[in-house]
């Protein structure tokens, strides 16, 4: 018997999508030291030109460095960019 994880994963595989969109689990891509986008927030914890939070669905990401902004938002995306130097997953 399988279980749900197993479903997920075949039903993405099949549809040729992604499975962490299923889960629910965050993307994050970054570039270099300079942009970092991420996919599945839940919007602004904190924001400041040197540490940007956002909530996950589970817990946070905190992203600090200089000059940090927001290049773009969505209800499903932001872009940051500025010199980052740090990126860390807290629980909530």
């Amino acid at each position: 018997m399988r279980g749900v994880t197993d479903v997920i994963d075949l039903a993405a595989e099949r549809l040729e999508i992604p499975a962490f969109g299923l889960h629910g689990l965050p993307r994050l891509t970054l570039t270099g030291d300079r942009q970092l986008l991420v996919e599945q927030h839940r919007g602004l914890r904190r924001y400041s030109s040197d540490c940007i939070e956002l909530a996950l669905q589970k817990g946070s990401v905190r992203l600090t460095g200089q000059n940090l902004r927001l290049v773009a938002m969505d209800k499903e995306a932001v872009l940051i960019a500025g010199e980052i130097k740090s990126v860390e997953f807290v629980s909530s």
